[in-house]
């Protein structure tokens, strides 16, 4: 909400909401930015992982380093997987390895991918609707100060006067 202008408003008190203006914003800026990075400390989203596509060995791209036997969600027994390689896209020439801890399933038309960890999806949700919660909770604070600040200073000038 910016600052209203009235018949009656005199220079000083637009000067005086305009600064309380400023003033209200710059602080809601800090202070809403400080309780988001408070939430996201909260819900221990690591965005870096929850963001990025975990990789897979891609034989058209890549060499295999290191082979290991493992139980696959949807196939029957163990399954070969390539566990370590090399990927011929990356110039640095890291090994490239299967992240820990993410289960690996066996689609329908028999490629492997990582099935979802939904209680991270969850978090990462919840973490965006508290941000939203936030933005517009600041944006409804700095309309509702101002006009109560306006008020105030208008008051206070008629009874001056």
């Amino acid at each position: 909400m910016g600052v209203g202008t009235y018949r009656g408003d005199s220079p000083e008190t637009l000067r005086r909401v305009k600064r309380f203006t400023l003033v209200v914003t710059g602080a809601l800026i800090i202070g809403c930015n400080a309780l988001l990075l408070a939430g996201l400390w909260v819900s221990a989203v690591d965005l870096e992982t929850a963001l990025s596509k975990p990789e897979l060995y891609d034989p058209a791209n890549g060499h295999c380093v290191r082979v290991m036997w493992s139980k696959i969600v949807g196939a029957d027994g163990l399954v070969k997987v390539c566990t370590e390689w090399l990927d011929f896209s990356d110039i640095s020439g890291e090994t490239h390895v299967l992240p820990e801890g993410k289960t690996l399933a066996m689609g329908p038309d028999g490629n492997l991918y990582f099935s979802g960890q939904s209680a991270d999806n969850y978090r990462l949700i919840a973490l965006m609707i508290f941000a939203i919660v936030v933005m517009v909770s600041g944006m409804w604070m700095k309309r509702v100060m101002i006009a109560k600040y306006q008020e105030h200073v208008q008051s206070l000038e008629h009874h001056s006067v």
